[in-house]
């Protein structure tokens, strides 16, 4: 957001005791670098050295009077070496206690750190000299004592002091004696400059209630002023553009007869100043940081009331800032609130429309500008909130704007835009993905490009796509991202590959996919350390993989490690949080898991109802899987063929996964009727569409079931057979749970087996039987489903009857007595089921 505020008046800036102390902390910094001996001292911010054009340079001048308007660019001046014997040059000394050199100059870490931290603090906004302490101690321990030092100085000596404060800093710009301190150009330097002029205007009514602002400012005991103190603590001083100079006649120019500013206050849980104003330069870097967090690291930036009295502050002192409404905006979507978010969507571009004045031909570019991405916005907004016909009505528009205007980067991003949404009515949009990728190539937009091609990858794996192809554009995005720089999308693909394994049945590769993304961090990616502000360390696929964590160490058994994920992702994006939905729904859907294995049917239907405030078509599902075990078969075959049909009508969020597992779940349904028979076609169709869509853990589950109605029917070989041949893929990849069913399933093929052989045979295998059985019953004892646990021992006490083994006998059946008791079964249910 980078608009130009041609025409506006220039909004005032403040004096406040932030920026005194701010004076104070040059200043003492300085002192160290004033040299004990004759040799010329050096400069006071090497790296913050700055150019000027058009100015000038006479050293008998005061400091910004009568200069030509300058433009300020700031540059990087080159460190002095530092090499292992002692260098010639003020700058280049060795290294002392507490960040001094040897001849009492800083070192240059504290140099580049202070330079970093004075550009940072200058450009943002006021804050309590507790939290700015805190910071200059990590710059510096001494450096800190000196600041405290002359601000208690300041503070105990009376009014005096602080005038006499102000005619030193003329001495940071002084050079007749050599190179100044502070350059009378650079960025220190006009800052500097600034401060001598707006304190010179003040009057003497102004600069007594400053000092007591100051005095308060430095005690603490700034929330026990009265209205009146606090208003004449911030004292009206006008300035022209950021980067230029005063001029005289804005020196001698007419005082406002006011003085105040209208004052608002911050929650204190911040521990922020109650005293909050903004400078049009401070109000956009404020902005700016506030949408880039909003929009990739939701949870660092302020909580949303905090912000908007924020944004209530900066419409009161800048308002012809039109991207405050933008952030408005923003923090509208970020809680979902539609109508707030529409009004403040409408003012920014009601803003932006050109002032009278202007000449026509910019009129007419800059309102159309503002339509088509207005329209580009309005149509984004409308398909977040699941408006899709409005969506595609304001998307039309910006699209003809675009076309007239010939804007290919609007079209683009329309594009994306019109494949979203047409893909929520269930059609094939593969050709838009084709044109915009293949467009965006044309027109040099890699991050559209390779969102596209994630986009395509995506849409390929929904459609039978071979893997591999589909890993290939994967790979594709990456290189783009790599030669682009471009890490959050490094992210995106890693995401995405683990959402791929995860669908495949690979477990192990999802998780590998998982602990890349949540350390990528602390990677070298792209761009290596130049990018940490590009690496979203809060990011939407940060939350995933936490998620998806929590799910794969739940399903094998490990329930308070997935606790503490998810309480991991609550802390790291809370109820406010845009991403919010996802632990949410990660939360409902372990809590059912689990409900469902103890037998707790009233907390498994309580699951499902939150669950369906989340994601309606999960819920769905698992309420089938809820009334099957109820044994409320009618309704649970209603539901299944519901689910059935909306997957085969291509409805959104109906995928082919979901159409499989909705599959199964109905010839379960038959099984539990005892219609063994009727549950094949359901099952082999499951199979066809696992094999086609590559869905290997599916696709197990679906002949793990096959190989029970086969069992049931009297085919044990044949049972046999199809679980041996899933049993590596199982063991691998499955849940414990599932590898516990199988296991079961094995078993039990087994015994049947073992009918027909010989008796020392037959005893054989039941006794590796026996002990496969009580490594299922303890992993059902992890899963704490303990209602598997009795089928368990109930088979176990059998074959020990069969075997002779009377003292084992009579244990698990005293067992299996202990725990009916504990866990009895209301609905018999197929002991096979997985």
């Amino acid at each position: 957001m980078n608009f130009s505020a041609r025409g506006l008046s220039r909004p005032r800036e403040w004096v406040t005791p932030h920026k005194v102390s701010l004076a104070v902390l040059v200043t003492v910094y300085a002192e160290r670098e004033l040299p004990e001996t004759g040799h010329p001292p050096s400069p006071v911010m090497p790296v913050l050295v700055t150019r000027t054009t058009g100015a000038s340079h006479g050293s008998g001048r005061a400091a910004g009077a009568g200069d030509r308007e300058e433009t300020v660019t700031p540059t990087i001046a080159p460190w002095p070496a530092i090499g292992d014997k002692r260098p010639t040059g003020s700058a280049g000394r060795y290294l002392g206690e507490s960040g001094l050199d040897c001849e009492g100059g800083w070192s240059v870490v504290v140099k580049r750190n202070f330079a970093k931290s004075m550009l940072k603090w200058i450009q943002s906004s006021d804050m309590e000299f507790q939290d700015l302490l805190m910071k200059v101690k990590e710059i510096d321990e001494e450096l800190s004592k000196d600041l405290l030092e002359t601000l208690s100085s300041i503070n105990t000596s009376g009014l005096s002091a602080l005038a006499d404060f102000i005619q030193s800093l003329h001495k940071l710009l002084d050079s007749n004696n050599g190179q100044s301190p502070v350059h009378r150009h650079s960025i220190l330097g006009i800052f500097i400059r600034r401060m001598v002029l707006s304190y010179d205007k003040l009057s003497f009514d102004q600069v007594s209630a400053l000092y007591k602002s100051l005095k308060a400012y430095l005690s603490g005991l700034e929330g026990h002023l009265t209205e009146g103190e606090r208003s004449k603590a911030m004292m009206d001083i006008s300035t022209v553009d950021d980067g230029g100079t005063m001029t005289k006649d804005e020196l001698d120019g007419p005082r406002p007869k006011n003085g105040l500013t209208q004052l608002t206050q911050r929650g204190s849980t911040l521990n922020l100043p109650s005293e909050r104003t903004f400078t049009r330069q401070q109000a956009e870097s404020f902005i700016a940081e506030q949408a880039r967090l909003l929009q990739n690291d939701d949870p660092r930036a302020l909580d949303p009331s905090t912000l908007q009295d924020q944004i209530a502050v900066l419409k009161d002192t800048n308002p012809d800032l039109a991207e405050t409404h933008f952030l408005s905006y923003l923090n509208g979507l970020r809680l979902s609130e539609f109508c707030g978010a529409t009004d403040s969507l409408h003012s920014y571009f009601d803003h932006l429309l050109p002032r009278a004045g202007e000449a026509n031909s910019g009129r007419d570019e800059g309102t159309s500008k503002s339509f088509r991405y207005a329209a580009l916005n309005l149509a984004g907004m409308h398909c977040m909130f699941g408006h899709r016909e409005q969506a595609l009505l304001a998307l039309k528009e910006a699209i003809r704007i675009a076309h007239e205007r010939n804007d290919n980067v609007c079209l683009q991003h329309a594009l994306g835009w019109l494949y979203r949404l047409e893909k929520m009515s269930g059609e094939d949009v593969s050709y838009l993905l084709d044109r915009s990728i293949t467009r965006s190539d044309a027109l040099n937009l890699p991050y559209l490009a390779s969102l596209g091609i994630q986009n395509f990858a995506q849409h390929k794996a929904l459609s039978s796509t071979d893997p591999s192809n589909v890993f290939e554009y994967l790979a594709k995005s990456d290189m783009l991202n790599c030669k682009h720089n471009q890490p959050q999308l490094v992210q995106t693909s890693l995401a995405q590959q683990s959402a791929l394994w995860q669908m495949y049945g690979y477990r192990t590769m999802s998780s590998l996919c998982d602990q890349l993304l949540l350390h990528s961090g602390h990677q070298d990616l792209p761009g290596g350390t130049s990018n940490n502000c590009l690496i979203t360390t809060e990011s939407e696929v940060l939350c995933l993989a936490i998620c998806n964590q929590a799910r794969q160490h739940g399903d094998q058994g490990m329930y308070t490690a997935s606790g503490d994920l998810l309480r991991l992702a609550k802390e790291r994006f809370p109820t406010p949080s845009k991403h919010a939905k996802i632990w949410m729904e990660c939360e409902q859907e372990l809590s059912f898991d689990r409900a469902i294995l103890q037998g707790k049917w009233q907390q498994a239907e309580q699951a499902v109802l939150n669950l369906a405030s989340i994601n309606e078509t999960s819920a769905l599902y698992r309420k089938v899987i809820l009334l099957k075990k109820r044994g409320e078969t009618t309704a649970a075959f209603k539901a299944a063929n519901h689910i059935i049909d909306n997957c085969k009508d291509n409805q959104q969020g109906f995928t082919t996964e979901l159409l499989v597992r909705a599959l199964l779940e109905l010839s379960e349904l038959h099984a539990v009727s005892s219609n063994h028979t009727s549950a094949i076609p359901h099952l082999l169709e499951s199979l066809a569409l696992c094999q086609t869509h590559h869905l290997s853990s599916l696709y197990t589950k679906a002949m793990a079931r096959l190989a029970q109605t086969q069992l049931m029917l009297k085919m044990p070989r044949h049972a046999l057979s199809l679980v041996e041949r899933i049993m590596p893929q199982v063991l691998a990849n499955g849940s414990l749970y599932d590898q516990c069913c199988v296991k079961f399933l094995y078993a039990k093929c087994q015994v049947a087996c073992s009918s027909r052989q010989k008796d020392e045979n037959r005893k054989a295998v039941l006794l590796s039987v026996v002990q496969l059985l009580q490594e299922t019953a303890d992993g059902f004892h992890k899963t704490e489903a303990e209602y598997r646990v009795k089928d368990v021992i109930y088979l176990q006490a059998h074959l020990y009857d069969k075997l002779g083994y009377t003292s084992e006998r009579n244990k698990c059946s005293l067992n299996f007595r202990q725990l009916d008791h504990q866990y009895p079964t209301s609905v018999a249910m197929p002991t096979s089921s997985i």
